[in-house]
């Protein structure tokens, strides 16, 4: 009788729903699969650190995509048959998986941010750490994307677009699975809608915008939806014999290391190119840890160990690089990524050890669930302000070769018009459809961004009787028919409304000299051997004589010198400790400064261009800010002047540099049309 009730006890105890779970998780657990999750951030990793090495090693996020909808939907569909399921635990579930080690690298990035970067760069930071803490991320990298867009490599948590559309898809799949357990027969085709409706417009979206179909959640959703299908499968059908799944497994393996050394960041990419590598996983995982590969190779102990870690290592390995890129002023040694990468393996571990277990071990606990939720607002609210606080500008940096504060251009665009003499049809067309008054404009500005950084001290520096308007954008002024129908149009409009306003006196062209010769992506030089383009001679030729005939006196701005970004050419250490600037110092891009003489040699066939036109028409007004750019009789063109920044974004000069020109500018040109 006494054994019997110890039974019977120990049945109980057995069956009881905590250590149900705990045994279902046990026997439930593939370690094949974190063998693929360590062959998925390692690509990722290679491929930031050492890019060469492994083209399309960025595909291991797609294969993370799946790998979560597979495990994720499998645990849904198994508490749902067990009566089991909730949405609040399913929530909490995901709290302890995801929050601790987030909530540690995110706030480790404003520790880090606020010591070394500049104000607009840590604004920049906070504002992705009330992204990252949102899971919003991949929203907000959409949105900023574009020209004016900084290097990728300068944002510390670009990484967490990727856990944005993970979290983003969960919002609504469990609700879509509790739904379909009940009409479970409509299931299969339901999911086959899902995933076909998604890949479709992946496809569609690609064509056009890239950027668009690379952080767009419903050009991703399918990656997810493709686990979710194995984990369908593997409730619904018989498992297949060991050779067929063992040759399932080769396929995908082959389909994985295919796509990580052949795909390459030019490629179109998600689109059909995504296909390599979830289908790859797609068939590991369906394989089963039983076939040849999985078992003798995915679940080697290396592998699962860094399975085991490789949410954390996906996290500390892009803000410990991309805080080395900015230090650098460019892509660091071979030997400081693989210090870079160590680090991270050990960062990676200790949260893990540290962090993630002890969280995991006591899933029953509400405190901690409240705790990481609080965690995360409080990191979302510090980054909001560090927003809010314009990165903190009374920051003082002890020994940078200038002041980042003036790294600004258009500071004051707000006080623009948005009037440019189209119609309201008409300037959705154009970049930039600018004036300073509501009085007729006297003088305008037909170019590109270029132009746009030099109408703002224009009109900083103009006197209230000096109206302005800017077209753009516009490159050049009157291209030949046929290269680009659609920039033609436009040109030809934007032309067209200048010699069409009678009260418009001189016309200024001010576009960047790449638009006219390619430049070495180095130096911003032409090419030693670099002819003359007769046809745009031609084109910019028949725009100034159309200007000219109308009345119109017309000024040719020379572009200026082109420097790399600015934030690259930010020197000196970052603290006010010469022990700690040893190792928390910023270098110069070596590219920050240039002699005098060598710009000029590196610009002789543009200024022979500038010649050329002058020779055609004798009229026309050439204005060279380049003096102003650089110490002349020191032979020296630089990024700053004492402590001021001369340029902006790229090579396209700041405010300070624009009210400088402009100061010179404006007493010619007013002499032009007094």
């Amino acid at each position: 009788m006494h054994h019997l009730l110890k039974l019977l006890i120990a049945l109980k105890h057995a069956c009881s729903p905590a250590r149900r779970d705990a045994q279902l998780r046990k026997s439930d657990y593939r370690p094949d699969i974190d063998g693929l999750r360590a062959i998925a951030v390692v690509s990722v990793v290679v491929f930031h650190a050492f890019p060469s090495l492994a083209h399309g090693g960025f595909v291991g996020v797609d294969i993370f995509f799946v790998i979560s909808g597979f495990l994720i939907s499998k645990h849904i569909w198994e508490e749902l048959g067990t009566g089991t399921f909730s949405i609040r635990t399913f929530y909490a579930r995901r709290v302890r998986r995801i929050f601790p080690a987030l909530s540690v690298v995110l706030l480790a990035c404003l520790m880090m941010g606020f010591v070394i970067l500049t104000p607009a760069e840590y604004e920049q930071l906070g504002k992705h750490v009330v992204a990252g803490a949102l899971f919003l991320s991949n929203i907000v990298l959409w949105k900023e994307a574009g020209y004016f867009d900084n290097a990728a490599d300068t944002k510390p948590l670009l990484h967490l677009w990727s856990l944005g559309i993970e979290e983003q898809f969960y919002i609504a799949w469990p609700l879509i699975l509790a739904f379909f357990w009940r009409y479970s027969r409509h299931f299969g085709w339901a999911l086959v809608g899902i995933m076909g409706t998604s890949i479709a417009y992946s496809m569609i979206v690609v064509r056009h915008d890239m950027v668009a179909d690379f952080y767009s959640p419903l050009t991703r959703f399918w990656e997810l939806a493709l686990g979710a299908g194995l984990a369908y499968l593997a409730s619904h059908k018989a498992p297949a014999s060991e050779r067929y799944r063992s040759l399932i497994s080769w396929l995908g393996l082959g389909l994985i290391i295919g796509a990580v050394f052949s795909i390459k960041e030019s490629y179109a990419f998600p689109g059909a190119w995504a296909l390599l590598p979830t289908m790859g996983a797609a068939c590991l995982i369906y394989a089963g840890e039983g076939a040849w590969p999985n078992r003798h190779l995915l679940s080697r102990r290396l592998l699962v160990w860094i399975g085991l870690i490789s949410y954390p290592l996906y996290l500390w390995h892009w803000p410990l690089l991309s805080f080395a890129r900015i230090m650098e002023s460019g892509t660091p040694s071979v030997e400081a990524r693989f210090w870079m990468v160590a680090a991270t393996v050990v960062l990676a571990w200790l949260t893990y050890r540290l962090l993630e277990r002890p969280v995991r071990s006591r899933p029953r606990s509400k405190n901690i669930v409240l705790m990481l939720c609080l965690s995360m607002f409080v990191l979302g609210a510090a980054g909001l302000t560090v927003k809010k606080l314009d990165g903190f500008k009374s920051r003082q940096f002890s020994m940078l070769n200038g002041d980042a504060s003036t790294i600004v251009l258009g500071a004051d665009r707000g006080k623009l018009r948005h009037e440019c003499g189209l119609d309201e049809a008409q300037k959705p067309v154009f970049q930039y459809c600018l004036s300073s008054s509501v009085e007729e404009p006297r003088y305008a500005l037909l170019g590109d961004s270029k132009g746009e950084a030099l109408f703002y001290g224009l009109v900083r520096e103009s006197k209230p009787d000096m109206p302005w308007m800017m077209i753009g954008t516009v490159y050049p002024p009157e291209s030949a028919p046929g290269a680009d129908e659609r920039q033609h149009r436009k040109n030809q409009l934007a032309l067209q409304t200048v010699v069409d306003n009678p009260s418009i006196k001189v016309v200024a062209l001010a576009v960047a000299l790449r638009t006219i010769f390619p430049l070495d992506s180095e130096t911003g030089l032409i090419a030693a051997n670099a002819a003359l383009p007769r046809d745009k001679i031609a084109t910019y030729s028949r725009t100034i004589r159309q200007l000219e005939q109308a009345g119109k006196r017309v000024v040719f701005v020379i572009d200026n010198p082109t420097f790399p970004d600015p934030t690259s050419c930010i020197s000196g250490g970052a603290t006010a400790s010469p022990f700690l600037n040893q190792v928390l110092r910023r270098k110069e891009n070596p590219h920050c400064t240039i002699r005098y003489t060598e710009h000029l040699a590196g610009t002789q066939a543009y200024r022979q261009f500038i010649g050329e036109l002058q020779r055609l028409h004798p009229r026309l007004v050439v204005y060279d800010p380049t003096p102003l750019l650089c110490d002349v009789p020191g032979n020296l063109c630089a990024m700053t002047e004492g402590e001021k920044f001369l340029y902006s974004y790229g090579d396209h000069v700041s405010d300070y540099a624009n009210s400088k020109i402009a100061r010179e500018m404006l007493p010619f040109i007013r002499r032009l049309a007094p």
